[in-house]
């Protein structure tokens, strides 16, 4: 996959094929549309292309309301190449780029700098200056300039749409199975393994503790969870919270593996959020506590033993 962080581009692309997008989470939504922009390609022995924003547009238009990224730049990155596209295009979102009019993004951008032959975005998408850009005016335009358009639907699970403000929801909520249905993938998170209090190792639950940078980490509480180490993957139990029962200060993240024994530390590893089994609970004493989590284990136990 060739990338390019700029728009002043050199290079002639053959037959292009583009879709336009945040692509927070690269959920199922996102996927239909890549999978069209590569038969539409392949059709025309074109070139499917993506074109995507960097920072996010809502952390500067409505920063008030933005949770935060599904996939960091990093990891969006890693799964469009991942999803089969031949380029894909990282826009800084400017404050001059975003109060281009909708008229220059499609001739200036679209057309003398692409030469796109195919247009696909989702139903809701919208550019340009305010906004104003829309998906009618797109259709518009696909005729006045004669290139292929397609308006992709919105997807339905369950009578709710698929989309990234909806699974963002989900997250910060704690449904991490349901983000995963919608993702169409469990939700992750990337860091690196760092020393914590040891009180795991004392009450025979050794825990990593991870730092991440991540911004949107699930609700407090207590998860099955799987841990990926150089790419291979061990059942685990995820807890996040301050550690009531022992009057925690900070939130950290701590992960049980699943009959694991191996030192971590300073490893960088990946987190995947399965399923949620409770809240975070302040015991009355630490017996309390290693009895839950003799239960948790076994909840987790019984749910990868299912999945085999």
């Amino acid at each position: 996959m060739q990338v390019f962080e700029s728009l002043d581009l050199a290079a002639k692309f053959v037959n292009p094929i583009l879709t336009i997008g945040n692509y927070d989470g690269l959920h199922l939504g996102h996927r239909r549309i890549i999978e069209r922009i590569k038969v539409k390609a392949h059709e025309k022995q074109g070139t499917s292309m993506l074109m995507t924003f960097h920072p996010h547009p809502l952390t500067i238009l409505k920063p008030d309301k933005f949770i935060g990224l599904i996939t960091p730049l990093q990891v969006k990155r890693k799964l469009i190449e991942e999803a089969g596209i031949d380029v894909l295009f990282i826009v800084p979102f400017t404050d001059e780029f975003h109060l281009v009019s909708p008229e220059d993004f499609v001739s200036n951008l679209l057309i003398e700098k692409l030469g796109i032959k195919g247009l696909i975005v989702g139903y809701d998408f919208k550019f340009g200056k305010g906004g104003k850009g829309n998906v009618e005016y797109l259709a518009s335009k696909s005729t006045e300039y004669g290139f292929f358009f397609e308006i992709q639907a919105a997807i339905t699970l369950e009578g709710e749409k698929v989309g990234s403000n909806r699974i963002r929801k989900m997250i910060q909520e704690g449904d991490v199975r349901k983000a995963g249905v919608h993702l169409g993938r469990p939700y992750m998170i990337e860091g690196t393994v760092i020393t914590g209090d040891g009180r795991g190792r004392t009450i025979g639950f050794p825990t990593i503790n991870l730092k991440t940078d991540f911004p949107l980490i699930p609700k407090r509480g207590v998860y099955i969870s799987e841990t990926e180490i150089d790419g291979k993957k061990f059942p685990a139990v995820t807890n996040i919270g301050y550690n009531p029962t022992f009057d925690g200060q900070r939130q950290t993240i701590e992960t049980y593996i699943l009959d694991f024994s191996q030192d971590l530390y300073g490893r960088e590893i990946t987190l995947y959020f399965l399923d949620r089994i409770r809240d975070e609970v302040k015991f009355g004493s630490i017996d309390d506590l290693k009895d839950r989590i003799w239960k948790d284990v076994e909840i987790a136990r019984v749910y990868f033993n299912k999945s085999q």
